[in-house]
C-alpha cells in the first residue's frame, strides 16, 4: 500500500515538472510580448514578424490569422534567442557550420554573409544586357545632377567576401570569370560616369597585411576601411581630405558582429574598431534618433560645400567623416533613390553608394527625378507585336508611368515614353518587380516620372535596341 503511495506521488510529481517545462516558454512569451517588455529584443539582423490582426484592413475577417499567429510565435516564443544561440554553438563545436543559410563560418573564425559567394567567387547575376542598361541608367541620374549643377560619384562599397576570400571554406574556389561590379566597371568605362574604385583600392591594402579593413564578425568594413574610402571619395571628387586618414588612430574593443548575433544573439563576443582623432563639430539638424534614420541632415560651420549621399548600411561609418568635411549633407536610405531632392536643395556633389551584393538594383528600382525629355528619329520602326503593359500612378507632382515591352525585344539600350501631345521623355531601363507583382525580374522593363503629364493621357512606347528604334 505504502510502494503504491509512493508511486502515486511519484507520478503525480513528475506530470507536474512536465507541465511545468512546457509552462514555462509560454509564460516567458507572454511576459516578454506585453508591457514594457511589448518588443522582443532582436539581435538576428532582420524584422521579426509582427502580431497579426484579427481583421484585414477593410474590416473583414483575417483568414490568414492563425498562419500568422504561428509565424509570430516563431518569432518570439520564450528563451528563443537562448536556443537559437546554444542550438548554432553546437554545430559550430561538433561540424564546423553554420545552420543559418545566410551565415558562412569561415577559417580563423571569420565570418561570411551567404549572398555575397557568387561575387567572390567570380559568378555574375545579371546579364549583359542588365549590366549595360545598369551602366545606362547611372549615365542618366548623372547626366540629371549635372544639369543641377552637381557631380554625381558612384561608388559601390565591396562584399567583405571580396577583400578578404583568403578567410572562406576552401570549397569556394574562384572561377577566374568576371562577377557583377567587374562587368559594370567595364561597361561604366565606356560612359562620363565618375567611379569610385573602393575596391580595387581596398584590395591593395588588403593584401599588405598591415591593417584590417573589415571586422571579422560583421557585413561590413570597419573604421579603417571605412577611413580607407573616405579618402579615396574625396580624392575621386578632386577635393581635400583635410589628412583624417593620418590622424591620431586609438582602438578599442566594443563593436557588435551583426553575423555574430544572427548566429549567437545571446552571446557577446566584442570585435575590435578604430577610433580617428579627427574634429566632430557638426550637428545634426532636426531630430537624429539613429545613424540608421532614413533620412539625416547635418550642418558643420567648419565644413565646405553641400553633400547629397544615397548610401545603405555602409555609410553609417561614413557619416561623421562627410558631416565635419562638408558644411551641409543630406543622408537618404532608400531603395528608390530620390535624385528629386535636388530640385528643391541644390548640392555641389552627389554620392550614390550601394554594396556590391545589391548592384541589382540599379535595373529593379528606378530613381525618383524628373525623366527627362528626349527627341525620337523620323525612321522608327513599327512593330505589330503585342502592346505594352503600362501602369501609371500619380506620385506628387508627377506621374510615375512603369511597366514591360514585348519580351521579344528584351535587353534595350533605351526607352522613351511619347504622350498624346507629343512629348517624349526617356526611361529608365528598369523592371519594377514589385509593384509589377512579377513572379521574376525581367530585362524588357521601363519606368519613368514624367513632369507636368495628367493621368488620363495616351502614352506610346518606343525602344531603341542594336541602333534601331521601335514603336509598340
Amino acid at each position: 500500500m505504502k510502494n503504491v503511495t509512493l508511486r502515486k506521488i511519484a507520478q503525480t510529481g513528475f506530470t507536474a515538472a512536465v507541465c511545468i517545462l512546457l509552462a514555462v516558454p509560454g509564460i516567458a512569451t507572454v511576459m516578454q510580448n506585453t508591457g514594457a517588455q511589448s518588443e522582443t529584443e532582436n539581435a538576428e539582423n532582420r524584422a521579426l514578424t509582427a502580431f497579426p490582426s484579427l481583421k484585414t484592413e477593410d474590416g473583414a475577417w483575417n483568414q490568414n490569422y492563425t498562419m500568422e499567429i504561428e509565424a509570430w510565435f516563431r518569432d518570439h516564443f520564450g528563451f528563443r534567442t537562448q536556443m537559437v544561440t546554444q542550438y548554432n554553438a553546437l554545430n559550430d563545436s561538433i561540424f564546423h557550420v553554420s545552420s543559418n543559410p545566410d551565415v558562412i563560418i569561415g577559417k580563423e573564425g571569420w565570418l561570411y554573409y551567404s549572398p555575397t559567394v557568387s561575387d567572390a567567387v567570380g559568378v555574375p547575376t545579371l546579364s549583359g544586357d542588365a549590366i549595360r542598361q545598369a551602366a545606362h541608367n547611372l549615365q542618366m541620374m548623372s547626366d540629371y545632377a549635372a544639369s543641377k549643377g552637381a557631380k554625381l560619384i558612384f561608388a559601390a562599397a565591396p562584399n567583405k567576401a571580396s577583400i578578404y576570400p583568403e578567410y572562406l571554406p576552401a570549397r569556394y574556389l574562384h572561377t577566374g570569370g568576371k562577377n557583377n561590379l567587374d562587368l559594370l566597371r567595364d561597361a561604366l568605362a565606356e560612359t562620363d560616369v565618375t567611379v569610385c574604385n573602393w575596391r580595387g583600392m581596398l584590395l591593395d591594402e588588403a593584401k599588405k597585411g598591415t591593417t584590417q579593413l573589415y571586422h571579422k564578425l560583421d557585413t561590413h568594413w570597419n573604421n579603417d576601411g571605412a577611413m580607407r574610402g573616405y579618402a579615396m571619395l574625396m580624392a575621386s571628387a578632386g577635393l581635400d581630405s583635410r589628412g583624417w586618414q593620418n590622424a591620431t588612430r586609438t582602438e578599442t574593443q566594443d563593436w557588435t558582429g551583426d553575423l555574430w548575433q544572427m548566429l549567437y544573439p545571446d552571446k557577446e563576443n566584442p570585435d575590435a574598431n578604430a577610433v580617428y582623432d579627427i574634429p566632430q563639430t557638426w550637428q545634426d539638424i532636426g531630430h537624429m534618433r539613429s545613424i540608421d534614420d532614413l533620412t539625416i541632415q547635418t550642418h558643420c560651420s567648419d565644413g565646405e560645400g553641400k553633400l547629397l549621399m544615397f548610401r545603405d548600411s555602409f555609410g553609417r561609418a561614413l557619416i561623421p567623416l562627410l558631416s565635419e568635411r562638408f558644411a551641409d549633407c543630406t543622408y537618404c536610405r532608400a531603395t528608390a533613390v530620390p535624385l528629386e531632392k535636388l530640385e528643391a536643395s541644390p548640392a555641389d556633389l552627389v554620392v550614390y553608394e550601394l554594396v556590391e551584393r545589391n548592384l541589382d538594383q540599379l535595373v529593379k528600382v528606378a530613381p525618383k527625378m524628373p525623366a527627362p525629355e528626349a527627341e525620337l528619329p523620323e525612321n522608327v520602326k513599327e512593330s505589330d507585336a503585342a502592346l505594352p503593359v503600362l501602369k501609371m500612378e500619380e506620385e506628387g507632382n508627377s506621374l510615375h508611368c512603369f511597366g514591360l515591352y514585348d519580351a521579344a525585344f528584351s535587353g534595350a539600350d533605351a526607352v522613351y515614353l511619347t504622350t498624346a501631345d507629343g512629348r517624349t521623355f526617356e526611361a529608365f531601363c528598369c523592371c519594377e518587380q514589385e509593384v509589377l507583382e512579377l513572379p521574376e525580374y525581367s530585362e524588357n522593363g521601363f519606368s519613368a516620372y514624367l513632369s507636368g503629364v495628367s493621368a488620363d493621357t495616351s502614352i506610346t512606347v518606343t525602344i531603341r535596341k542594336n541602333g534601331e528604334y521601335i514603336r509598340f
